[in-house]
């Protein structure tokens, strides 16, 4: 476990590997180790990086919760670490985060791999929809700052984000997805993620250029969080490269199907541009 210090907070995560670098971004609510399964079959030919967003996992409260804040502070992970050329792989506010780097930056990346990308119309869609109407116009932050979940309620949530592979597995008892969720306070960041909703409408309307990097799509078809259906609109707009749905998942498929998602990625980056260090060997 390293840190790096953002804004005068703790952003906590792992490195391992050499190579070209990869970085992993997690969804809303989890953390970094739901990545455990990609990074130990990628690090033996890349440089690996998996990240807590501030104010989930290990990684401290931010000063602002806002995609644009956490667009900010993934820039800023890049500049201190002179990473260029890198693969960022991100599921559901990972992808968002990701996607919206890119399209300010685009020249920096090889590539991306956005797992149940988090878009305005992928989540107004979702099975959370009225939830999500119910926080916006009523928020719950006071609530949320003080609220500590009990665990059978952790695990009831956990399970409502798998589809039934996970379920038949019974990850939802398993630690990575259960980690944090109890902490006191946790509750704020997606309460102010969801007040910040409307500013993803502008991933629905990205249409990429031809030098754009290219694009490898994953989604949980029995995803309850966000709609798969709309994922599908959005990969007629963003064309990806590859695109895979597993239709046993739901919204954490590199957990519940570690296999196919990690040979995913891996087809996905061995058909990327080779780095101008790894043309000169």
């Amino acid at each position: 476990m390293a840190e790096f210090v953002y804004r005068g907070r703790r952003v906590v995560y792992d490195r391992a590997g050499h190579g070209d670098p990869i970085v992993f971004i997690h969804n809303a609510g989890a953390q970094r180790r739901i990545w455990d399964d990609q990074v130990a079959s990628l690090r033996g030919r890349y440089e690996v990086f998996a990240l807590d967003l501030p104010g989930y996992g290990e990684s401290e409260q931010p000063r602002g919760y806002r995609l644009a804040d956490y667009v900010a502070m993934l820039r800023a992970f890049l500049d201190e670490h002179r990473l260029n050329r890198v693969v960022l792989v991100g599921n559901c506010l990972g992808s968002a985060t990701s996607l919206s780097f890119a399209i300010d930056d685009p020249a920096r990346l090889r590539g991306l791999v956005l797992i149940n990308p988090l878009t305005w119309n992928t989540v107004r869609h979702g099975n959370q929809a009225p939830l999500m109407w119910f926080d916006r116009f009523a928020p719950l932050a006071p609530l949320a700052r003080r609220l500590a979940l009990p665990k059978a309620l952790v695990a009831l949530i956990v399970a409502h984000q798998l589809g039934p592979r996970g379920r038949d597995r019974e990850l939802q008892k398993d630690p990575r997805l259960q980690a944090h969720w109890a902490d006191r306070g946790r509750l704020l960041a997606l309460d102010r993620l969801v007040q910040d909703f409307p500013a993803f409408a502008a991933l629905d309307e990205f249409t990429p250029g031809p030098e754009f990097p290219p694009i490898c799509t994953v989604w949980g078809r029995r995803n309850r969080i966000l709609s798969a259906a709309a994922g599908a609109r959005l990969d007629e707009t963003l064309c990806p490269r590859e695109r895979l749905v597993l239709s046993d998942c739901g919204h954490l498929p590199m957990v519940e199907d570690p296999e196919t998602v990690t040979s995913a990625i891996t087809t996905f980056l061995a058909g990327l541009p080779a780095t101008k260090e790894h043309l000169s060997r």
